[in-house]
C-alpha cells in the first residue's frame, strides 16, 4: 500500500563528548559531525529501507543543507512531491552524545514550521495505506492531516515526540500512538518507568482517545496495549554506540511491517530489532538499518 510520513527534515550537528556539561560548565568535545536527520526524515528512511513504498509531507528551505536533505530522499527512493520549498533555512538539531551513548537534543524548527495540511493530498494513496507523523511540525496542521487521513481510510500512527499535551481532536484520529516512557508519562500524567507502569499509562491514553498504544521501553523491549490486549516484546542484545534516532528506526520499521499486513506481534519483534540495531551506529539517517540487516539479525537470534 505505502507509508506516507508527515514530519520534519533537519540537519543534525552532532558533538561527541565524554559527559554532558553541567549548567554554566564548559567541557571539551571529542568529535563534531554533520548528519541528515529530523524525526520525519529518519522515520521515512527507516520505512524505505524496510522496503515500504515511502512518501514525505514536509517543508525545506533554500539553504545548502536543504539541498543535502533533498538528495537523501532521492537516494533512498522517497517520494518528495509533497515536500514544499520556502525561503530560509531548513530545520536544525544540535545533538550531544556522551561516552555511554546517551544523547541530549535541541531542535530549531526552521522550514518545518511551515508544513501545511492544505498541501497534503491523500487522493493518490490507497485506503489501507499508512500515515506516520511526529510532533516536530505544527500541531494544528497535524490535526487536519490526521482527520483527512482517517476520512480517506488510511491507518494512522503518531509518535508524540517531542511530547506536548495533545488535543482530543488529534488523539481520536490516531490508530497507533507510540510514545516512549518519558513521553507516555507527560501525556498520561502517570509514571511509565517500567513495564507495569507503562501499561497503566497506555490505558490512560486509550481512555483519552487513541485506539492502541505502543510504548518502546529501551533495552527492556516494547509493549502494545489496546482495549482487549497487552503484548510484550523483549529487547534484543546489542552493544550501543549512539542511541540517537533509535525510536525513529522503531517507528519506521513498525509502520512498514503493519503496512505489509503483518500482525502487531510480528511488527513489534521487527521494530524492536530495528531500534536495537540503530543504536550500534553513529548518526540518525546513517543508523537506520535495512530490511536485510533486520531479518538477518532476527534469524541469528533464532539460532
Amino acid at each position: 500500500m505505502g507509508v506516507v510520513v508527515a514530519g520534519s527534515l533537519n540537519i543534525d550537528l552532532v558533538v561527541n563528548l565524554d559527559r554532558m556539561p553541567l549548567p554554566g560548565e564548559t567541557v571539551h568535545g571529542k568529535t563534531f559531525q554533520t548528519f541528515p536527520g529530523g524525526k520525519g526524515l529518519n522515520q521515512a528512511v527507516s520505512a524505505a529501507r524496510s522496503k515500504a513504498v515511502t512518501s514525505m509531507i514536509g517543508a525545506l528551505g533554500t539553504d545548502p543543507y536543504s539541498a543535502i536533505l533533498r538528495e537523501v530522499m532521492h537516494a533512498e527512493g522517497i517520494d518528495a512531491q509533497l515536500v514544499r520549498s520556502i525561503n530560509g533555512p531548513c530545520g536544525t538539531a544540535i545533538i550531544e552524545v556522551d561516552s555511554s551513548g546517551q544523547n541530549r537534543i535541541v531542535v530549531i524548527p526552521g522550514a518545518n514550521a511551515e508544513m501545511k495540511a492544505s498541501e497534503a493530498s491523500f487522493d493518490s494513496f490507497k485506503p489501507g495505506s499508512t500515515l506516520l507523523a511526529q510532533l516536530e511540525s505544527p500541531i494544528d496542521q497535524l490535526v487536519e492531516i490526521f482527520k483527512n487521513a482517517k476520512r480517506s481510510g488510511i491507518r494512522t500512527i503518531l509518535n508524540p515526540a517531542p511530547a506536548i499535551d495533545l488535543p482530543e481532536s488529534l488523539l481520536m484520529n490516531v490508530d497507533f500512538l507510540i510514545p516512549n516512557q518519558h513521553e507516555a508519562k507527560i501525556l498520561s500524567g502517570l509514571n511509565a518507568d517500567n513495564r507495569d507502569d507503562a501499561v497503566k499509562a497506555a490505558y490512560r491514553l486509550i481512555e483519552r482517545g487513541a485506539a492502541a498504544v505502543v510504548v518502546p521501553l529501551g533495552d527492556v523491549g516494547a509493549i502494545y496495549v489496546d482495549k482487549e490486549n497487552v503484548i510484550f516484546q523483549p529487547a534484543f542484545p546489542v552493544n550501543p554506540v549512539d542511541t540517537t534516532a533509535a525510536g525513529d528506526a522503531f517507528c519506521g520499521a513498525l509502520a512498514a511491517e503493519l503496512d505489509r499486513g503483518n500482525s502487531i506481534e510480528v511488527a513489534l519483534e521487527y521494530a524492536c530489532a530495528a531500534g536495537g540495531l540503530a543504536t550500534t551506529k553513529n548518526g540518525a539517517v546513517p543508523s537506520m538499518p535495512s530490511e536485510l540487516e533486520i531479518r538477518s539479525y532476527l534469524a541469528a537470534q533464532d539460532n
